[in-house]
């Protein structure tokens, strides 16, 4: 529903009442058949029609009369803001029809139809009734799971796996078989990606395998398949191969920079500032995420560009250069986002310590390691574990305090069922404080051990 504005001056839209608008647009008979620009534009894509009406005189006069995109619609932030969305939506269509977004728009039914029951009933049944085999559902599916990733990758899962039922069911007389295609391949790359960040590798080999070979059967238009392998050098990092990953992302790199997509070059520049991270470059990983936060669009991810800072501030950290990462992490607001304002707090802790403010650190670790258990993060929760054992050590070289936060990030391992090889760290700090033999060495050799098998959202 739309809500007004004080004074009554203004309706905001709502994300449905954006796509109701787009639905109902006469596009062809109008503007289309009023100005060859809008044609031209109209041929790159929903959004670049769309900016081109929002500056053309003559387009943007046409969609007032039908009350369309109106001037306080398009100078309000909220307005702009859900316009985005439906972007995104749409754009994640790869070839716009209006029957694509009608079909959105009757996704969110279809969401809640299927919401009692459970996810692998759900798969049959959109299987089995031609009603829930449309694109635009797909669609929805997929961008529901990506917004999941970070917040719930159990349910990113099983979106991405209803997503990859429903395109395999889709109608190649209705969308085109190649198209369908490149649907499909993204599908099993989200699902990919939701099971890598689970940790289940094997699982995300098996889709990424799928998704190259739907790809070959695709388009071939280079958008689906740098979709896919952005998603797959993730996967890259994460098993540690190191040389594959970073050629994949500079392919891609150039890809977005062809198609000056600036935003999408920003992506690749944090995803390989991770990989830097990795190699132990975290100076290189600290220059990639300044790079990344300047070209990345917040109007498109407004989050990103905060991450980007945030992780910057991190290698900053972790390189020594202490001076510029408090200069930054000053100036670093807040994270709209629960978990990422968690990853904030973290952060917040690692430079408190690396400035020998060990007191402060202390209390801002044992916040998150409770926030981290109480969100069901245990594997975090672990990890804030050993942050409170370092801080100790450096603070007093208390090893009664060291063996029991050992203690407990083993409870926390167990409960995130943790490989057995993080459990094998755990027990060299617990045999080194029984022998008297406790270092920082060790401790910092046990916690890098512990992220480096973890797995990254």
């Amino acid at each position: 529903m739309m809500s007004e504005e004080q004074g009554g001056r203004h309706q905001h839209r709502s994300v449905p009442d954006w796509v109701h608008l787009f639905e109902s647009l006469d596009d062809e008979a109008m503007v289309l058949g009023s100005c060859p620009a809008a044609r031209e534009a109209w041929s790159e894509g929903l959004s670049t029609w769309t900016e081109h009406v929002m500056a053309c005189s003559t387009c943007r006069g046409i969609a007032q009369q039908q009350d369309l995109l109106g001037t306080d619609a398009l100078d309000c932030a909220t307005c702009r803001g859900a316009l985005e969305v439906v972007y995104d939506l749409v754009d994640e269509a790869e070839h716009y029809e209006p029957a694509v977004v009608w079909e959105l728009q009757r996704s969110d039914r279809f969401m809640e139809e299927l919401a009692a029951l459970p996810a692998p009933d759900q798969v049959t049944r959109v299987r089995a009734e031609p009603t829930y085999q449309q694109w635009g559902f797909a669609q929805r599916l997929l961008f529901d799971a990506q917004g999941s990733w970070h917040r719930d990758p159990e349910r990113a899962r099983e979106r991405s796996a209803l997503a990859v039922a429903v395109a395999e069911k889709l109608d190649p007389a209705s969308y085109g078989a190649d198209w369908i295609a490149d649907l499909q391949a993204k599908a099993h790359a989200y699902l990919g990606n939701a099971h890598r960040i689970l940790g289940h590798f094997g699982l995300a080999e098996a889709e990424f395998v799928l998704a190259e070979a739907c790809l070959r059967r695709g388009v071939r238009s280079g958008r689906a398949e740098a979709r896919v392998f952005s998603l797959k050098a993730s996967l890259l990092r994460d098993q540690h191969r190191h040389g594959e990953a970073l050629a994949l992302l500079d392919r891609l790199e150039r890809f977005y920079a062809e198609h000056r997509d600036e935003h999408s070059v920003g992506r690749i520049a944090l995803k390989r500032s991770d990989v830097f991270d990795f190699l132990g470059e975290p100076r290189r990983a600290a220059e990639e995420c300044a790079r990344a936060a300047a070209l990345l669009d917040a109007r498109r991810e407004p989050l990103l560009p905060l991450v980007a800072r945030k992780n910057a501030i991190n290698y900053l950290v972790s390189a020594g250069e202490l001076a510029r990462a408090r200069s930054l992490f000053d100036h670093l607001p807040p994270m709209p986002e629960p978990l990422v304002e968690l990853q904030r707090r973290w952060l917040e802790g690692n430079l408190l310590r690396a400035e020998g403010r060990y007191r402060e650190a202390r209390a801002v670790y044992e916040g998150v390691r409770v926030s981290s258990a109480e969100a069901g993060l245990f594997y975090d929760a672990a990890l804030a574990s050993l942050d409170l054992a370092l801080t100790a050590y450096q603070e007093a070289g208390r090893a009664g305090e060291i063996r029991r936060m050992a203690e407990e990030a083993a409870v926390h391992l167990t409960l995130a069922g943790a490989k057995r090889e993080a459990f094998a760290a755990l027990r060299l700090i617990l045999q080194a404080a029984r022998e008297d033999a406790l270092s920082l060495a060790v401790l910092e050799s046990a916690r890098q051990r512990l992220v480096a098998l973890q797995p990254s959202s």
